[in-house]
């Protein structure tokens, strides 16, 4: 398989691009095909897809490919003409056979074609291309655990402009081969100069194919994009001629003042506009994680022996891709664990009332400026008394903390690091780390983590995440002089409060705000501001709320609430606590953001 010449690289980008999106949906259509094999737009769907790769990668003389799409798009013509059933064992092997073309198509996008052995997985296709006759009936087949059952859009595959009308599917006649003995499944693809393969991770599909170098953009966003940058340099064609006649002092100051607050609030006014519209061009669909989980729940359902319906809601929310390309491995292990831990298997499910398949929903939703990702199954529900006592027994917490914690406290211990109710290790959890991991991603994109279950009925876990991680509202705090910046997504509410007011219980300074006790925290303590002399009984509490925690920030005053632009503080400062990044104020001067996460984790 040589390497492409240099003046076809156009089209070899354009044949990665094409093969790519369609790789991205087959695995989704292929796990839905598995129970609506009667759907034969669905069929047809993907056989387009097949015959487009097959068809492209012909002209380009990429031969394994070739080989490998052509031998599943003849399985995949059979299964459309009806002439075999769709099973479990027919979709094993497809499934296969598209993992393999995935890894093909990897090697090319990465400039290394390597001389893979492709024999055993077409060995795997060859008795489903034989006579019906003499091929094997499905009915004979043991019957497997059911393929969950998942809820995606449609999307249409468009004919490769690559493809020629000799390379028609139904053009290529099949080989004669005798009968071939399907191959034990413990039979991977092993290339012949070079290692193993990775085994697609938990049904993953192989090699993750998405370019995160770049992102498909809508034309009219452009267009729209455009517009907003012409009326930026109308706008700064006006600031230019204001500045040369306030220095050829063509105009007196009455005039600049009126002429300079109208430039102040159309500069504004565009600024806004263009910062939206750059926003929603690095917007994409969060289907872009979730069509990763139809191929692991069907994976993890049949080595755990469990049956899975998966329902998939709201693929079409957008956010930021900074925060797609980071919610992957906590969704993986939440997943696994609502597989593992949460869902019943079929004879526990029937000798508790329920029925067979159990139920996953994954869902996303808009909220404000905020997306909200749940992960929902109608499995047994957590266990708090057993939760508790594998605490207790691992050291983590003692009898009498146990005994003084709430529901969601005792929740909070299954994100502790090494704890695990599992009594041993397996290659799907117990070893105490998912949880943990969970946590510690989701609170560097500045999110929440919030458990809802109940025994017996299931669980919920609901993780709140902002949109994007680039600019936020805030709330600006002046603090004995210095401004710091509090995300306008967690302050609740502002009060001003005479100091008289607050009491110290057991060392913790509190306010009684209505019918709670709030928790309170000076700023000017954990920053070690200095104290000014000119410091009145009168202070600011901004109530701030984490999930279902809250606690007020003391502060000496309330400067407003502005738009900011979060900024690094870089490796050696990354790690301070209670500190989410910084910002520019319009002055010059750098304002620390709080972060009332890991506020809220001071108070307890």
């Amino acid at each position: 398989m040589p390497p492409i010449d240099c003046e076809d690289q156009e089209l070899l980008d354009g044949f990665l691009a094409e093969t790519t999106e369609l790789l991205e949906k087959l695995d989704d259509d292929l796990i839905t095909l598995e129970k609506s094999s009667d759907d034969t737009e669905l069929m047809n769907r993907i056989f387009r897809s097949i015959h487009t790769i097959k068809g492209a990668s012909s002209f380009l003389g990429f031969d394994l490919l070739v080989k490998v799409a052509h031998k599943t798009e003849d399985v995949l013509n059979r299964l459309r003409k009806g002439e075999l059933v769709v099973n479990p064992e027919i979709m094993d092997v497809i499934l296969e056979a598209t993992d393999l073309v995935k890894l093909l198509v990897s090697d090319i996008k990465a400039g290394d074609i390597q001389e893979r052995e492709t024999d055993g997985t077409i060995n795997k296709l060859l008795p489903f291309l034989l006579d019906t006759a003499t091929a094997a009936k499905p009915e004979a087949i043991q019957p497997l655990p059911a393929a969950p059952t998942v809820t995606t859009p449609d999307t249409e595959s468009a004919p490769s402009p690559l493809e020629t009308p000799s390379q028609s599917a139904d053009s290529i006649p099949n080989p004669v081969a005798a009968p071939v003995p399907v191959p034990k499944p413990t039979a991977d693809v092993v290339p012949k100069k070079a290692p193993v393969p990775p085994k697609p991770v938990e049904g993953k599909g192989g090699d993750d194919l998405s370019d995160n170098s770049t992102v498909r953009v809508d034309v009219k966003r452009l267009d729209d994009l455009m517009n907003q940058v012409g009326e930026l340099v109308l706008e700064r064609n006006r600031m230019i001629q204001i500045n040369q006649d306030l220095q050829q002092n063509d105009v007196n100051r009455a005039d600049f003042n009126e002429e300079f607050g109208k430039l102040t609030k159309r500069m504004s006014f565009v600024t806004s506009e263009l910062q939206m519209q750059v926003l929603k061009m690095r917007m994409i669909p969060v289907e872009k994680v979730f069509k990763k989980f139809p191929r692991i729940v069907r994976s993890m359902s049949r080595d755990l022996g469990k049956e899975v319906d998966l329902q998939i809601v709201g693929e079409e929310t957008e956010l930021d891709r900074s925060v797609v390309d980071e919610i992957g491995d906590p969704l993986i292990h939440l997943i696994r664990n609502a597989m593992d831990h949460g869902l019943e298997t079929p004879d526990e499910r029937l000798a508790a009332g329920k029925s067979r398949n159990g139920t996953l929903v994954l869902a996303a939703i808009h909220e404000g400026n905020q997306i909200i990702i749940n992960i929902k199954d109608d499995g047994r529900g957590i266990d708090t008394e057993r939760v508790g006592r594998k605490a207790i027994e691992k050291g983590l917490i003692t009898e009498e903390q146990f005994t003084a914690m709430s529901q969601r406290e005792v929740f909070d211990l299954l994100f502790l690091p090494g704890f695990s109710t599992k009594e041993k290790a397996t290659d799907l959890s117990g070893r105490g780390v998912g949880m943990d991991v969970v946590k510690t991603n989701i609170k560097k994109l500045n999110g929440l983590i919030e458990i809802k279950s109940t025994k017996g009925l299931g669980s919920e876990f609901i993780l709140r995440l902002p949109l994007t991680l680039a600019i936020i509202q805030s709330l600006l705090v002046e603090v004995m002089g210095e401004i710091y910046s509090i995300p306008l997504s967690s302050v609740l509410e502002t009060l001003r409060v005479d100091q008289r007011k607050f009491h110290l219980i057991g060392g913790q300074e509190v306010l009684k705000l209505r019918d709670i006790v709030l928790p309170l925290i000076r700023l000017q303590k954990v920053f070690n501001v200095q104290q000014r002399d000119d410091a009145d009984d009168f202070c600011y509490v901004v109530v701030v709320g984490a999930a279902e925690k809250r606690m007020g920030l003391v502060v000496t005053r309330l400067v407003g609430q502005q738009e900011v632009a979060i900024k690094s503080l870089g490796n050696y400062l990354a790690n301070i606590p209670g500190i989410a990044g910084s910002t520019i104020l319009g002055d010059g001067r750098v304002a620390l953001i709080i972060d009332p996460v890991a506020m809220t984790e001071v108070c307890e």
